[in-house]
């Protein structure tokens, strides 16, 4: 099991790709989506060589290791799977769900673990009631610091709930693409 500082870099590097959605609303989907893919491929290419260039690898663990997850080191790496999720996200769902579905895959997923390890004592499946509290909170805030118009509260609500759903139940299919896909599919429902 990770160690909760390990824990902590981990999460800030992926609460730094808060980076993804605040993009996405800033610039024109016409210049993000490609940009998007090619920073998809780009990462894709990473994995290839992660996984079949002995070289690569140790030069990768070296640098990295102490923050990976014991299924990452054989498979995609889930910063893989969130830009794979910001691609999906942006080609299927309206522009500010898009945005919102990713941020609170960023910011309710890092809420959910470090919450969940520092003070989560009731567990559920293998997660914590604290954690998902924690992550539903953090989605509604997400929500609610959204600038937009398009996207409406009771959307945020269902979002939020159905994001933290997804990041609670487990499924064997990696929580960045569940959660974003989930929460974007469940707001496009009330469009």
């Amino acid at each position: 099991m990770i160690r909760y500082t390990s824990e902590l870099i981990r999460k800030a590097v992926h609460f730094s790709s808060l980076a993804i959605p605040i993009g996405l609303y800033l610039v024109p989907v016409s210049v993000s989506q490609p940009a998007l893919a090619y920073l998809t491929l780009f990462t894709l290419i990473v994995e290839v060589v992660r996984l079949h260039v002995p070289q690569f690898r140790a030069v990768f663990y070296l640098l990295f290791g102490r923050i990976l997850r014991e299924h990452e080191r054989f498979n995609l790496l889930g910063s893989t799977y969130l830009f794979i999720a910001a691609l999906l996200c942006i080609h299927s769902f309206e522009k500010g769900i898009a945005v919102v579905s990713l941020g609170f895959l960023v910011v309710g997923d890092t809420v959910a673990a470090l919450v969940g390890r520092r003070w989560g004592r009731i567990r559920l499946l293998d997660k914590s009631l604290e954690g998902s509290l924690g992550c539903f909170f953090a989605c509604l805030i997400v929500g609610w610091v959204y600038p937009g118009t398009d996207v409406t509260w009771p959307m945020i609500v269902v979002g939020a709930f159905t994001a933290t759903l997804f990041e609670f139940l487990p499924i064997p299919m990696d929580d960045n693409l569940r959660m974003s896909l989930s929460a974007g599919f469940a707001m496009s429902l009330l469009t």
